[in-house]
């Protein structure tokens, strides 16, 4: 695993973080969420998406993304 402080790709927008992390060929994986009551997000729907945490896998970096509109109705 890299000695990088990834966390500093926190809040970045998926596609821009996920070109940063190619350049630096770390793996990665995306896991999406959402708020409750708010419709999932699909893997499809990548515009939108900002990272939201970070954690470490045993082989790869998991970036947790979400939309940015956590509002409740």
């Amino acid at each position: 695993m890299s000695t990088v402080d990834w966390t500093l790709i926190i809040g970045f927008p998926l596609d821009e973080a996920a070109e940063y992390l190619y350049e630096e060929e770390q793996p990665y994986k995306v896991v999406l969420t959402a708020p409750p009551g708010k419709r999932e997000v699909t893997a499809d729907d990548h515009s939108e998406l900002r990272i939201i945490g970070i954690r470490s896998a045993s082989d790869c970096l998991e970036l947790i993304c979400a939309t940015c509109d956590w509002s409740v109705d």
